[in-house]
């Protein structure tokens, strides 16, 4: 593998311009401004996210609970109608996540 040169650019952006720049990146999954500006200058995709902190926070903790009561289900001092019930409202906090996740993915 050969040696790869690197260029370096230096771009000035009035404060206005900046300030967008970098609300923009702090949506991003890139590590650094430099790689996610580099994404930009060669016209390819950026990856974005979508989702806020609290949200992802929120996900785990509903994927957590979903993992536990699917324990709980599986245990034999259950009975049936337990079980069952226990199913259906590990169904409805599914439905009830995905609801969620559907409508900050619209805003």
């Amino acid at each position: 593998m050969g040696d790869k040169k690197l260029f370096q650019i230096n771009v000035s952006l009035k404060e206005g311009e900046y300030e967008k720049f970098v609300h923009a990146y702090k949506e991003t999954s890139y590590r650094s401004k430099a790689a996610y500006a580099r994404k930009l200058l060669l016209g390819k995709p950026a990856t974005v996210l979508y989702r806020n902190r609290s949200l992802d926070e929120f996900i785990e903790s509903g994927v957590q609970l979903r993992k536990q009561l699917k324990l709980l289900i599986a245990k034999e001092s259950l009975t049936t109608e337990e079980k069952t019930d226990l199913q259906q409202k590990l169904a409805s906090i599914v439905e009830l996540l995905i609801t969620i996740v559907d409508l900050c993915k619209q805003k």
